[in-house]
């Protein structure tokens, strides 16, 4: 891994080297993520790493970017999808959206909510309905269905773009955890052990975890930090554990696990999974997919129901 440290900085000697995404299979490259410098993480670049060679394979700008060409088309949706390209501004707009798409689905909920009780003909679309009738009914039958799984797109969203804001009021309720403050550790350029021991002494911590992202010195805090996966927590996307290594002599300075952590903690490693859909596999992805048509629909069906009832006011008015 040090080998594959020093190659990746090669390439971007101006930048600060943030982190390592290692391979996760036989087929899959070193990820090595930089930074304009160890305070300022407004931006990052990416060199790709043959874990076998060690020669790098390429670069590129990963987050923010707009480049719609093959080899950063994933990344640039990834900013379309957290800041619509318009930096800090776009991501405020986005987490706003979701504070407004957690109140249209409970708003939505009340207007659903038949007064009669009436349950079995607002849960289907009435046979041989078109126009007007048909619009209400997807509209109506769409959105209840999910409405649960909206409102946790809506709620992980918020949390995912304002953290700062939801970690204090999580934490009111149930404390989390907080890393040991090392601030009498030396900077990175005085690190004594190296990639390759970082790794080996959080492997010898967690033998039986999977090492997700090393942090250099500087990324996050001043001592090294190994991201783990471990084989149980959150469903199918493993249990969180965190690692930190002292700088000079590798001694393990403190950790936080998701299974013995609390409620809070637990509550904040599950926003991500839920998010993606990964906590529950490829299935949880695909739900979570098609789920983001469902605003598309709703957005549409209620357009028609609102020019049509527009339409039928204006011809009121008009008679009158």
């Amino acid at each position: 891994m040090q080998q594959v440290i020093d190659a990746a900085r090669a390439e971007m000697p101006e930048r600060f080297l943030h982190s390592v995404f290692p391979a996760k299979h036989d087929t899959d490259v070193h990820h090595v993520w930089f930074t304009p410098s160890a305070q300022d993480q407004s931006a990052m670049w990416e060199v790709l790493v043959d874990p076998y060679t060690g020669q790098t394979l390429g670069k590129r700008a990963a987050v923010p970017t707009l480049e719609f060409t093959r080899r950063n088309l994933v990344n640039t949706i990834y900013t379309l999808h957290f800041q619509l390209f318009m930096g800090e501004v776009g991501a405020s707009i986005v987490g706003f959206s979701g504070v407004f798409l957690f109140m249209s689905a409970m708003s939505g909920v009340v207007l659903w909510w038949p007064r009669n009780r009436a349950f079995k003909k607002v849960l289907v679309i009435k046979p041989g309905s078109h126009g007007f009738r048909l619009h209400y009914d997807i509209h109506r039958v769409s959105g209840i269905y999910s409405v649960v799984l909206l409102v946790v797109m809506a709620v992980t969203g918020i949390y995912l773009t304002f953290p700062d804001y939801v970690k204090p009021v999580v934490n009111s309720i149930s404390s989390l955890h907080k890393p040991l403050k090392i601030d009498a550790l030396p900077l990175s350029t005085s690190s004594r052990i190296s990639a390759d021991d970082a790794l080996t002494l959080a492997n010898q911590f967690a033998p039986s975890s999977r090492v997700k992202c090393l942090w250099l010195p500087g990324a996050s805090g001043q001592a090294w930090r190994v991201s783990m996966t471990a084989e149980k927590g959150i469903a199918w996307s493993g249990s969180p554990l965190e690692i930190w290594l002292h700088p000079e002599n590798g001694l393990v300075l403190d950790s936080a696990h998701h299974e013995y952590g609390t409620n809070g903690d637990k509550f904040i490693n599950w926003q991500l999974p839920l998010h993606s859909g990964k906590a529950f596999g490829t299935p949880g992805r695909i739900v979570v997919c098609v789920l983001g048509f469902i605003p598309l629909i709703m957005a549409l069906t209620g357009g028609l129901i609102w020019l049509r009832k527009r339409k039928v006011q204006l011809a009121v008015n008009t008679h009158k």
